[in-house]
């Protein structure tokens, strides 16, 4: 029981590490387009505009990719992408077909709902 407490937590957060450095990249990418077209308009711009627009981006990014990774389960058990496989030791672990066309998010919304995976 608590082996299996411990694996839940350990997925969510390689789930969560995910996540961030998906959500940190690709706010640094946004936010230097943003300053560089920002300050062919307006030089004057100021630190606190880019903070604003840099913590603005990662609330959206972060929340874009959960959403984007529970369509994609939702899609994924739907067309039949996702089931369960009788494994040697007895247990049911889930499987997604190699073939899922968004399965790394598949696999991030199953890392951030580790429930998802039947581990209990």
């Amino acid at each position: 029981m608590q082996d299996s407490a411990r694996q839940k937590t350990a997925m969510r957060a390689r789930g969560w590490r995910k996540l961030v450095l998906l959500t940190v990249a690709a706010n640094q990418v946004l936010t230097t387009a943003f300053v560089f077209f920002a300050q062919q308009v307006d030089s004057g711009l100021t630190m606190m505009d880019t903070l604003i627009f840099s913590c603005v981006t990662c609330g959206l990014v972060s929340s874009w990719l959960r959403t984007d990774a529970q369509r994609a389960w939702c899609n994924a058990v739907e067309k039949g992408y996702v089931g369960q496989r009788h494994a040697t030791t007895g247990e049911d672990v889930l499987k997604i077909a190699e073939k899922c066309p968004r399965r790394w998010l598949v696999v991030l919304h199953i890392e951030l709902n580790p429930e998802l995976a039947g581990t209990a």
